[in-house]
């Protein structure tokens, strides 16, 4: 995340690829029962060609973001994380958050951690690009929290270990997951069935084949 002073700082160009990016790689961050049919209007309606994943929309936006974090001597890293597991039917709504040991990523904290977030047309892939050092190291993780904390039963259920990435040189880069369970320590919000559309299994295994 950046603070308002650093935003100020940024060229118009960089602000627009802040706010296209998003959509380019994914965008929607609550999950709520009983679907995800969602709206433009709830989507934001971001530009059919911004939704095309690995379009040239998509990869000129990562270039362009490459780019500018060069220019600001930080990395540029998109997370994309594979979550089936939310769309239960009578659950609360739920949303995707990436965590981990560096002040970018709330140190721990889910409250301050970054939101990520899919559409109709990604799902169930969740994505987010956060600003990091270069030449570091750190450990993150992701959860499934309450969209609104309070009430009974679980709050968050978190993966199972903490995962190390180290950043390379100022610039870009890609780490892609797939969300890790262990129910026995860390169970579900809900253990309503899930459900999936054929094509949605489809996007889970083409994302399955190349991540950790």
């Amino acid at each position: 995340p950046l603070s308002v002073s650093a935003l100020a700082m940024l060229s118009p160009k960089f602000l627009l690829l802040l706010l296209a990016a998003p959509c380019a790689l994914c965008s929607v961050a609550v999950m709520s029962a009983p679907s995800l049919s969602l709206s433009p209007a709830h989507m934001g309606a971001a530009p059919e060609a911004m939704r095309l994943r690995g379009g040239m929309a998509a990869e000129s936006i990562a270039e362009g973001l490459a780019a500018e974090a060069m220019k600001m001597g930080k990395v540029a890293v998109t997370f994309e994380v594979a979550v089936p597991h939310v769309r239960p039917a009578h659950g609360p709504p739920v949303k995707v958050i990436i965590s981990g040991s560096c002040p970018e990523l709330g140190e721990w904290n889910p409250e301050q951690g970054i939101s990520l977030i899919t559409t109709p047309e990604s799902f169930p892939i969740f994505t987010g690009v956060v600003f990091l050092d270069p030449n570091t190291k750190m450990e993150y993780k992701y959860a499934v929290v309450k969209a609104t904390p309070g009430g009974d039963g679980v709050q968050a259920q978190w993966e199972a270990l903490n995962r190390p990435v180290e950043m390379g040189k100022a610039g870009a880069m890609l780490v892609k997951n797939a969300f890790r369970e262990n129910r026995m320590t860390d169970p579900r919000i809900t253990d309503e069935p899930f459900q999936l559309t054929a094509q949605e299994w489809s996007r889970y295994y083409r994302h399955h084949v190349n991540c950790q």
